[in-house]
């Protein structure tokens, strides 16, 4: 997988996926966010930016809508 935003792309690394019937948001490990090089600014609010961004940059989590929400 690989995160991909309007004006940057991280490399491509491979996982294992596995889906939780608990969970209503996306979730990924510390060892994964460094794999994609993501520096986090504040976990609650969504804020990050890759690592070899200028730290004033921010970039916000996309948002998302679990298939449960959209009945």
């Amino acid at each position: 997988m690989k995160v991909v935003a309007p004006d940057a792309e991280s490399r491509e690394v491979v996982v294992d996926l596995v889906v939780s019937p608990l969970a209503d948001e996306p979730l990924i490990s510390d060892m994964l966010a460094e794999e994609l090089e993501i520096a986090v600014g504040a976990f609650g609010r969504g804020l990050w930016r890759f690592r070899w961004e200028p730290k004033d940059k921010v970039r916000e989590s996309a948002r998302y809508l679990s298939p449960l929400s959209r009945r």
